[in-house]
């Protein structure tokens, strides 16, 4: 359930970047370390763990952004 306009992210992001980000936030689990060394390869590790945490945050407050809107639907 999205309404987003991807068209900008499509020229700004590269795919391998995007498949990237989807898996760590949509499949976790999925994330090999392959994956993560390929990812970003001129950054430091540290820089590549501070993104990792963000995309994680980011996927925990939608996670939580769907349970309140279940709960208000429910509550209505």
């Amino acid at each position: 359930y999205d309404d987003y306009d991807y068209g900008e992210v499509n020229q700004l992001l590269e795919r391998s970047l995007k498949i990237y980000i989807k898996t760590v936030a949509c499949y976790p689990e999925k994330t090999t370390k392959r994956m993560y060394a390929q990812f970003w390869r001129h950054f430091k590790h540290s820089e590549k763990v501070h993104i990792n945490l963000l995309l994680l945050e980011a996927r925990m407050q939608a996670a939580l952004l769907y349970a309140l809107r279940a709960v208000t639907r429910y509550m209505t």
